[in-house]
């Protein structure tokens, strides 16, 4: 069952959905090239961290992974609601950032769009509890 306080947290993911996979990206990029370059001060010194920089960047993305795991409940959501009507409104309300008023001005009922909302959070909400994320 959704609660208001677990509806405030799936949305709020969704309407960052563009930044947290920018900056997701972003990290896996920085984790990636990090080390590609020659640091002669370290040269020889064997270094403090046992392992090797492959095996660190392994466990370095691994902890990145619920961010991953955030972009990827709302991705499936959008992608499972893609040849709904709902798919619309999803766009118009967190994409294009429109708000509800607005939307219902084209001529959509409040009714259906509040079931219609209860209706995408509660698929992204299965998503999210299959992730571990809630």
């Amino acid at each position: 069952m959704l609660t208001k306080r677990l509806r405030s947290q799936i949305e709020w993911h969704f309407y960052n959905y563009p930044a947290d996979l920018a900056l997701y990206n972003e990290r896996v990029r920085e984790i990636a090239e990090s080390g590609l370059t020659v640091n002669y001060d370290r040269i020889g010194s064997g270094g403090n961290t046992p392992g090797s920089p492959t095996e660190r960047k392994a466990i370095m993305l691994e902890a990145l992974e619920q961010e991953r795991s955030w972009a990827t409940v709302v991705r499936n959501t959008f992608v499972a609601f893609q040849f709904e009507p709902e798919y619309e409104i999803m766009t118009e309300l967190y994409i294009n950032r429109r708000k509800y008023k607005e939307i219902l001005c084209n001529g959509l009922w409040q009714s259906t769009f509040w079931r219609w909302r209860d209706r995408w959070l509660e698929y992204a909400y299965k998503w999210a509890q299959k992730f571990n994320l809630l």
